[in-house]
């Protein structure tokens, strides 16, 4: 069952919350976290892990990008608002 409309539109903007801070990070750790989770989001087996100290970050996005309560179309408008904000 597709997650409900509301409680959807709080989580596209936690998408953008976590999009503005990965790109405050920018240098490498950005790009970095942005490779994770892309990798870990296609089930790629040699993931690139981001510096640690964004590892915490990458693995929060992760969990929000997954969450097993969502429509596959809500799961691509998710990772869609993350990746293009």
């Amino acid at each position: 069952m597709p997650t409900a409309g509301d409680e959807f539109d709080t989580m596209l903007a936690r998408a953008r919350r976590f999009r503005r801070r990965v790109d405050e990070l920018g240098g490498v750790s950005g790009p970095a976290i942005d490779g994770y989770v892309r990798d870990r989001l296609r089930f790629r087996p040699n993931v690139s892990l981001p510096p640690p100290a964004q590892a915490e970050l990458a693995d929060e996005i992760l969990a929000l990008l997954q969450l097993p309560s969502l429509s596959s179309h809500q799961a691509h408008r998710l990772e869609q608002e993350f990746f293009t904000g």
